[in-house]
């Protein structure tokens, strides 16, 4: 048999009969479909069933194969074999690319190759886990009524700051209307009051606005609490703060507390006599506080301080007695003393001292000299060495300075004092004693005793106990010229703490359900931005107000820190768009029409889905419901369904009249409010919010003291891999352990969640670990986390006791050295060591409570194309590295799980790879 040239032409002689076998397409097979066995778990599946060349291939090998001709729906009879026929195709025996007919073989492989890629990539997007549209996962959902979840708007509060009305100018007339500030006293914010953010670099303005109307006022804008307030001297005081601070007091001057008991019966003990020991000028309060060493009142015996009308003195002025400096008698001259003792008027002031009514006894006229011995009251032999000859009255007595002090008047009060009345005990040391009078008297004497002359400064006091000064002319010490001091209201320096916070203005106003916000610094040094509730009226106070609130305060605060800001209203991120859809036809069924603006903003809610859209559909100015489906809606329902395609758009699509009523026929019926604007853009930092887009009459400014939270991207379709099938689990109801984990998991804003059954003291709790989008931290003010946790109470049991948690983020550290294929670039090789270990230790990657074991670092470290041989030195957690012989056992860092400690609940921790350089990444000979 003679072979033909591969490159035959067409037209060729033929080959004589029986050469059909001419081995042309000798070594071409078909090639395709082709088999494949894809094993479990893949994140992409083979489904071509050829390529160009299989698909050329198999084209080729047809030419000659003779089966082709055979009919296979025809039935064979084994006694009567079918023979095969000649292929129409049999005489083409060139196989040159450049024959027509080869040439249409190799287009068609063309076409087949292409339709063979999409066709397996319309098979990877049948499967959750190959899927990579999220458009296919969205209809896949669809499927078992799972809608991938929107994004979320976030959410704040903003405190608005009013302008305060001017005050009348001095003199202005009383009459109303005579003065006009122009500012009103309250403004009525109403809900819409946009207010843009100031961005950061990289940024872009973010427009928020208000969801609800409040009724503000400027002396809520920012309230302090008191941080003073009246309160009169009490048992126990050793510090009391006087009006102003050019007081002129010093340590060392005395201060009397006194009250309208003694001067009601100057027999009362009812008053304080103290010695300055410290006296602190405080300008900025514009008040003095002083201190003493012994606190006020008495313990023994017992005696309150005064209390009815109490006043403050200044005794300016000290004084001793006449006399107190006078020459120890025994050091004057025999003589002296013998002419001193034998005189007349000894005998006289003695009985000026007596009294009329008291006598003397054996007293002749004749000088003796032993009457000193008679008549000598003082230690030291002086006769008549008293404070004063005057001598007593019948409601006091006298006193004579050691000087004149023309400034002590009639009035004012006195105090004489001798031991240690500076004294911190109580009761005070032996040989001590202070008294009270009131100085009814003040005249000028002149003395010439005791070896002394001079003028003196007499005081006629009316009190009680005289007799126990009458002697102490040496010790005595006389406080006068009183002089009144303004007592200031006292500091008040607790801790704000609790659900009780007061505030300096009158309660009237502050009514249940108003939203305020505390600001302030913790007794520990943390700053705080405390969001709350009234539960009750403001209580009044004398003060001011006291404000119960709920949540309570997470710390005691420091007081002069604390600011109440009660001008507060709720905003959420995006912006109110009005549309006109178009015109209603009641001959159609199934309208549909599009949202122009995008995205649509979603809020938080607690439902199945997390969220709710901010849509309002009219049709002629009757509200239409949103509806999950029509299906099973009546046909005179007003209800339709929002759906979004794959490039982003939102449609809205009513009913048939079967299900879902039709729409009415008009023109440009059919309207929409809605609001656009969401997701983790919307999370703004605190204090941005400041730029009025709207400004109300009166209102000054704005601000967010706290980061805007609660905003949360559309679902990314690998945590939707993962939460679609979960609401087959759940059906919405939430029983099992595994259905609380299912139900949180698969929540909006919610990217990871871990839940098991904790005993605590008080019975079995559900505790629930959860983690926001892309490792956020959720807070118990974040809207997401109060949603979801009314979502798990309506779906489930609400006997059973559920406890969300944030959980611990943790992050552990890794030192390891590469060796290189020497085909690759060290480098680059480096590179693709830590992306894949980034990668593979990240949020998205790892679970709460995983453990991160030895075996898994070599294991991701050397799949990286280049690496030959992996030396993983360091494994640790925190901070301190630790030298470990990985070689030589397992060793791997636990993820702390749910658990009890110290009576609590505590969260599950998840481990990841530190965000920092690798401690060490190095490579090796």
């Amino acid at each position: 048999m003679s072979a033909l040239r591969p490159d035959a032409k067409a037209g060729s002689v033929a080959p004589p009969p029986g050469s059909e076998a001419c081995g042309c397409c000798e070594g071409i097979d078909a090639a395709t479909p082709q088999a494949h066995a894809n094993r479990h778990g893949l994140d992409a599946v083979a489904y071509r069933i050829g390529r160009h060349p299989d698909f050329r291939s198999s084209l080729i090998d047809g030419l000659s194969d003779s089966t082709l001709l055979i009919d296979p729906a025809e039935p064979v009879d084994p006694a009567d074999p079918v023979e095969p026929k000649a292929s129409p195709l049999s005489n083409l025996l060139t196989r040159d690319k450049d024959d027509f007919t080869l040439g249409l073989i190799d287009a068609f492989a063309c076409s087949a190759d292409v339709l063979a890629f999409y066709q397996e990539r319309i098979a990877n997007e049948s499967w959750l886990r190959t899927a990579t549209e999220r458009v296919s996962l969205q209809e896949m959902g669809r499927l078992i009524g799972y809608r991938l979840r929107p994004g979320i708007a976030a959410e704040t509060w903003l405190a608005f700051t009013l302008e305060p009305p001017r005050e009348p100018p001095p003199g202005a007339p009383k009459e109303p209307g005579m003065f006009v500030t122009g500012i009103p006293t309250q403004v009525q914010l109403d809900a819409g009051l946009k207010v843009q953010s100031v961005p950061g670099p990289d940024e872009k303005p973010q427009t928020f606005e208000t969801v609800e109307a409040i009724a503000a006022r400027p002396e809520w804008s920012a309230m302090r609490p008191w941080l003073s307030r009246p309160r009169l001297p009490a048992m126990g005081d050793r510090t009391l703060w006087l009006h102003g601070v050019a007081t002129g007091l010093k340590p060392g001057d005395a201060l009397l507390v006194v009250g309208a008991e003694f001067d009601a019966d100057p027999a009362s003990n009812r008053w304080d006599f103290r010695i300055l020991s410290e006296v602190l000028a405080e300008p900025d309060y514009d008040r003095t506080r002083v201190s003493w060493k012994r606190a006020l009142g008495s313990l023994s015996p017992a005696m309150s301080p005064a209390g009815d009308d109490v006043r403050v003195y200044a005794l300016r002025q000290r004084a001793s007695v006449f006399g107190h400096n006078a020459p120890m008698w025994r050091t004057m001259p025999q003589d002296f003393r013998n002419d001193y003792t034998g005189t007349t008027p000894v005998f006289m002031r003695a009985a000026l001292r007596i009294g009329a009514d008291r006598e003397l006894h054996e007293i002749d006229s004749v000088a003796h000299p032993g009457l000193s011995a008679t008549l000598d009251i003082a230690d030291d032999g002086w006769p008549d060495f008293v404070v004063s000859p005057a001598g007593p009255t019948a409601d006091g007595g006298h006193v004579d300075l050691d000087a004149a002090y023309p400034a002590i008047a009639p009035g004012g009060y006195a105090v004489l004092a001798y031991g240690a009345y500076d004294a911190a005990s109580d009761p005070a040391p032996v040989d001590t004693y202070v008294e009270l009078y009131r100085v009814d008297g003040a005249s000028e004497v002149a003395r010439a005793e005791f070896a002394l002359s001079g003028k003196s400064t007499r005081l006629r006091l009316a009190g009680d106990q005289y007799d126990r000064f009458e002697k102490k002319v040496r010790t005595l010490k006389v406080f006068a010229q009183s002089e009144e001091l303004v007592l200031a209201q006292t500091p008040v320096t607790t801790a704000v703490s609790g659900d009780t916070v007061p505030v300096a203005v009158a309660p009237d106003g502050l009514e249940v359900g108003r939203r305020i916000i505390v600001q302030g610094t913790a007794t520990s040094g943390q700053s705080i931005v405390h969001r709350a509730t009234l539960t009750a009226p403001a209580r009044s106070d004398a003060g001011g107000a006291l404000l119960d609130i709920d949540p309570p305060l997470p710390a005691p605060l420091q007081r002069e820190s604390v600011t109440v800001l009660a001008n507060v209203a709720a905003a959420r991120h995006g912006e109110t768009v009005a549309q006109v859809l178009g015109s209603g036809s009641a001959s159609q069924a199934h309208q549909r029409f599009e949202l122009k603006q995008a995205p649509l903003t979603w809020r938080a809610a607690a439902n199945e889905l997390g969220a709710a859209s901010e849509l309002t559909v009219r049709v002629g100015g009757i509200e239409w419901k949103q509806r999950d489906s029509l299906y099973g809606a009546a046909p005179g329902d007003h209800a339709y369904t929002l759906r979004t395609d794959e490039a982003g758009r939102d449609w809205l699509q009513f009913g048939d009249g079967e299900r879902g009523a039709r729409l009415p026929s008009g023109s440009q019926n059919v309207r929409a409010s809605y609001r656009k604007g969401t997701g983790a853009e919307g999370n703004v930092r605190a204090e941005s919010l400041t730029q009025l887009m709207t400004r109300p009459l009166g209102v000054k400014g704005v601000a967010n003291p706290g980061a805007a939270e609660g905003g949360t991207d559309p679902e990314p379709a690998a945590h939707a891999r993962s939460s679609i099938p979960l609401g087959t689990r759940t059906l919405g109801r939430v029983v099992s352990v595994l259905d609380y984990a299912d139900f949180a998991r698969a929540y909006a804003g919610i990217a990871k969640a871990q839940a098991q059954v904790l005993q605590l003291a008080h019975g079995p709790v559900i505790a629930i670990t959860v983690a926001g989008q892309d490792g956020a931290l959720l807070a118990e003010s974040n809207p997401v986390w109060a949603n979801l946790r009314d979502a798990l109470t309506a779906g489930g049991d609400p006997h059973v006791s559920v406890r969300l948690m944030g959980y611990v983020a943790s992050t552990f550290r890794i030192g390891l050295k590469v060796k290189c294929d020497p085909a690759h670039d060290p480098a680059t090789v480096l590179a693709a060591v830590e992306a894949a270990l980034r990668e593979a230790f990240s949020f998205d990657r790892r679970e709460l409570g995983q453990p991160v074991q030895q075996s898994e670092v070599v294991s991701v470290a050397h799949a990286v194309p280049g690496v030959v041989a992996i030396d993983l030195d360091l494994l640790y957690g925190g901070t301190s590295p630790f030298a470990q012989t990985l070689p030589s056992r397992q060793v791997r860092l636990l993820a702390s799980r749910m658990r009890v400690a110290g009576g609590l609940p505590r969260p599950a921790e998840l481990l990841t790879l530190h965000p920092g350089p690798l401690t060490r990444l190095e490579t090796m000979p």
